[in-house]
Formats: structure tokens, C-alpha cells, sequence
């Protein structure tokens, strides 16, 4: 009779402690899904309400009644897995859908990267020039190339070369005045200029992405007039200390 008692009361125990283990080593995990939290719960339900019923089958005294109050306990244990399974399931889930979610960004990546490339030669040949709004489109496309932090590849140097091609072929020009003005009284702004006051201005002196960092740098290596009025804070943040940390930088 004992042993029956001690067997109704530590398996049930280790399906608990199973499901506390479970528990205590994703402590840490800043969200949990929704179909883990209820596979924790319902685990932990089972485990209570198999454990009476079994002491109870135990306890009686009909024929098979001690194989059958075992099976019941075995099967609260095995209940006590239901977390790490599920875990497990909606985890790879998860990995399938980012993988589905990343291959798409990337052909969409690589897709419009293509038609813009396209675009590039037919201007040069046409000597048709990007409007200001065109240009700053396709300089914001040139700071988002980065996909890396999506675990995808980082296609900085492909567009950074588009755009390149762009300013030595002479369809977009980092002097080119834009066609709204900041303020009523206030000259219009070159491409470059907008492009600061758009990415980085708001941002500065802190958080700002190295990669719009890099495309300022690269308007004004390609001849960037920032002597008027609007380039003053421009130069401003052109001439601190740059620290970089990942993929945002600091200025000082």
C-alpha cells in the first residue's frame, strides 16, 4: 500500500519539477508564445488533476486496478514534455516563417535593385536627370541596403556603386536644389542637405545609422557644396569625432 501511495505522489512531482525546469531555464526569454504559455499551464493542470484520479484507481480494489492507476501516471508524466514539445514546434514555426519572410525581401530587394540599375543606364543615356524627390528615393534605398540585421546580406556596395554611377553619369547631382523650401523665407535646400535634415538632423548627435552616415560622406566626396546657410550644421556634425557602435554611430 505504501508504495502505491509513493508512487501516485513522485511521479507527479517529477512532471512538476520537469515542467518548473522547463520554466527556469527560458527565465530569461522576453516573450513567450501563446501556445507555450498554455501547454505550461495545461501540463501543470494535468499533472494535478491525473495524479488524484491515479491515487484514487490505485486505492480501489477492482481487478487491473493497480496497471491501470500506473498507465495514469506514466501518461501525467509524459504530459509534463508538453511545454518543451510545443516549444519546440511553434520555435521552428517561427524559424520557418523568418526564413519564407527573409527569402522574400530578398527577392524584393534584389528585384528593385535591378530595376533602379535599369533605370540608372537608361537616365545616362537619355540625359535625363532624377527629380530632387527621385533622388533623395533612391539615396534613402542606398542607406537601407543593409539587410544584415534581418540575417540577410548586406548589399550596401552595390547600391552605394548605383549611386555613384548615378552622380558620375550625371543624372543625380548633390547640388541640386530641391523644390519645397524649409521655410516660406528660406532658400530651397540642395539634395544633400535634405538628405541630412531628413536621416540624420533628427537623430543627431546620437543613433544615427552609419550607413546614412556613409551616404553624406559619399555626396560630399562627390563635390557636396555645404557653404551656404543650410550646410552650416552639416559641417557642424562633419567635423566632430565619430564613434561607431554596430551599426549606429555617435558624434562628439
Amino acid at each position: 500500500m505504501i508504495w502505491r501511495i509513493l508512487l501516485s505522489l513522485v511521479l507527479p512531482l517529477l512532471g512538476l519539477a520537469n515542467i518548473v525546469a522547463f520554466r527556469l531555464q527560458n527565465l530569461m526569454r522576453e516573450a513567450w508564445p501563446t501556445p507555450v504559455t498554455f501547454a505550461i499551464y495545461a501540463a501543470a493542470l494535468a499533472e494535478i488533476v491525473l495524479a488524484a484520479i491515479a491515487a484514487a484507481v490505485l486505492r480501489a480494489r477492482w481487478r487491473g486496478h493497480t496497471l491501470t492507476g500506473v498507465l495514469i501516471l506514466i501518461v501525467a508524466f509524459a504530459a509534463s514534455f508538453a511545454p518543451w514539445v510545443t516549444d519546440i514546434v511553434v520555435t521552428g514555426q517561427q524559424i520557418a516563417e523568418k526564413q519564407a519572410a527573409g527569402a522574400d525581401a530578398e527577392m524584393q530587394f534584389q528585384g528593385d535593385l535591378l530595376d533602379r540599375s535599369g533605370d540608372v543606364d537608361d537616365r545616362i543615356d537619355a540625359k535625363k536627370p532624377y527629380t530632387a524627390t527621385e533622388a533623395l528615393d533612391l539615396l534613402g534605398f542606398a542607406a537601407d541596403a543593409d539587410l544584415s540585421w534581418e540575417s540577410l546580406p548586406d548589399h550596401t556596395p552595390e547600391a552605394f556603386s548605383l549611386v555613384e554611377r548615378a552622380i558620375t553619369g550625371g543624372i543625380l547631382d548633390p547640388n541640386a536644389l530641391t523644390t519645397t523650401t524649409p521655410t516660406a523665407d528660406s532658400p530651397a535646400e540642395t539634395i544633400t542637405v535634405a538628405f541630412y535634415e531628413q536621416r540624420i538632423r533628427p537623430v543627431s548627435p546620437r543613433l544615427i545609422k552609419k550607413h546614412d552616415w556613409d551616404v553624406l560622406a559619399l555626396l560630399v566626396a562627390h563635390g557636396a557644396d555645404l557653404s551656404g546657410e543650410g550646410g552650416a550644421a552639416v559641417r557642424a556634425d562633419l567635423s566632430r569625432k565619430i564613434t561607431i557602435s554596430g551599426r549606429f554611430i555617435s558624434l562628439q
